[in-house]
């Protein structure tokens, strides 16, 4: 699953000094999913990749978008930077605002995983093993007006702390994302074809940085696209820096992280040309699930019914459940 942030810069400020704040916000939130719409439909009209709404954390939005190759990676990048420079140029540019953002990549079942949580305090009163619970209320017809369904894992973390590295002028993204983008670009390079949505003609190296709790403290190389490349300062400053990346240059440094003994990282797209990357990876869970699945049996009583205290909660999605429950794209056995 790919994770895409944009975030108001200066966005404090302004609601301290402007009267009338409000507005510019709810046309964030508003109007910024449209944007996404109609870039994807300049972009690639015919894309089945869909953005959904994973978080609105105060002044910054993070969608998901379910990817199954190299290419769907670098389609929802570009997407997203244009429904991001639209904004910008349509809306924000009066208020003297703008937009920063990055992307993850988190991978299910393992190493990141799917978690639920009741939505009301006194709806669930079960001992029952939590990690039984959870998969329970995974399992099925999904039951949104009982729980939030939600991700946990070192990627969603990691993905985090390289938003925090953006600016307006650097979108920020992980490996994960940087290897992707790299390897359509290189695919479209040997092709000759897709040059013009699949490159790394924007990417610089941002630094390696040491990422609180990632990587067992080890420098976490990012990289990232400069939004400002066309400027005429910033193109004659980057020529004392060396050539532009390439996308076997991108690529190296992935692969050198994604092979280190300690990385916790994986990347799984099945329709990918690399094996490297169709290998479904193994459930992060799994151990914990026999684990409790093996103890739950030892509790029951001979004769007795196997898990007999888990299933007396009514069934999730059934006719028991408050409200009307709604099919959600991708899962804990979806694509990355």
């Amino acid at each position: 699953m790919l994770f895409l942030s944009s975030d108001l810069v200066g966005s404090t400020s302004y609601k301290q000094k402007t009267k009338g704040w409000q507005k510019i916000f709810l046309s964030f939130y508003r109007e910024l999913p449209q944007m996404i719409a109609e870039a994807s439909r300049k972009i690639d009209p015919d894309a089945a990749n869909a953005f959904h709404l994973w978080k609105a954390v105060g002044d910054e939005l993070v969608f998901e978008v379910d990817i199954t190759s190299e290419n769907d990676v670098s389609r929802a990048v570009r997407v997203w930077l244009l429904a991001m420079s639209m904004y910008e140029e349509q809306v924000l540019a009066e208020a003297g605002l703008a937009l920063k953002g990055g992307a993850f990549i988190a991978t299910f079942p393992g190493p990141d995983s799917e978690s639920t949580i009741p939505r009301k305090p006194d709806y669930e009163d079960s001992d029952g093993a939590v990690v039984l619970l959870n998969q329970q209320a995974l399992t099925g017809q999904r039951a949104y007006t009982k729980y939030l369904y939600d991700y946990f894992g070192p990627s969603i973390d990691t993905g985090f702390r390289v938003f925090g590295l953006s600016s307006r002028r650097y979108f920020t993204m992980s490996i994960e994302v940087a290897w992707a983008v790299a390897g359509a670009a290189r695919t479209a390079d040997t092709h000759k074809q897709g040059q013009d949505l699949h490159h790394v003609s924007d990417f610089v190296f941002h630094g390696s940085h040491a990422l609180k709790g990632v990587w067992n403290g080890r420098d976490y190389p990012v990289f990232a696209v400069d939004r400002e490349r066309g400027d005429p300062i910033h193109e004659a400053l980057a020529k004392l820096g060396g050539g532009p990346l390439s996308s076997e240059h991108v690529i190296d440094v992935c692969h050198a992280c994604a092979t280190d003994e300690s990385w916790p990282f994986a990347l799984y797209l099945p329709n990918s040309s690399n094996e490297n990357f169709t290998t479904k990876p193994d459930d992060a869970m799994a151990d914990l699930l026999a684990s409790e699945t093996s103890m739950e049996g030892a509790e029951t009583e001979p004769g007795g019914d196997q898990g007999a205290g888990l299933e007396a909660a009514p069934p999730l999605g059934g006719p028991q459940d408050a409200g009307p429950t709604e099919d959600k794209p991708g899962g804990a056995e979806s694509a990355a």
